[in-house]
């Protein structure tokens, strides 16, 4: 999958979770796009759509603060 291709599932999983539509840089958390609940929502969902396994302690603003900062956690944890 290219960076894209991963920004773009990400964004689809997002809208999924939150019903709503985001950019890469919207700050999910602090803008409350995302609550507590809909980040573990979120994380169970990307979990499924890639294939990898999410800490409950990786679910954080450092994390979850964008779709910019998913793809890169995601790539990180596809590798």
């Amino acid at each position: 999958m290219t960076d894209e291709q991963i920004k773009e599932r990400i964004r689809e999983e997002i809208a999924i979770v939150a019903f709503t539509r985001v950019n890469d840089e919207d700050a999910l958390l602090d803008q409350n796009i995302l609550d507590s609940v809909g980040a573990v929502d979120l994380a169970v969902a990307l979990e499924g759509a890639f294939g990898i396994s999410i800490p409950f302690v990786d679910i954080n603003k450092q994390h979850f603060h964008s779709v910019g900062a998913l793809a890169a956690y995601v790539k990180l944890k596809r590798a």
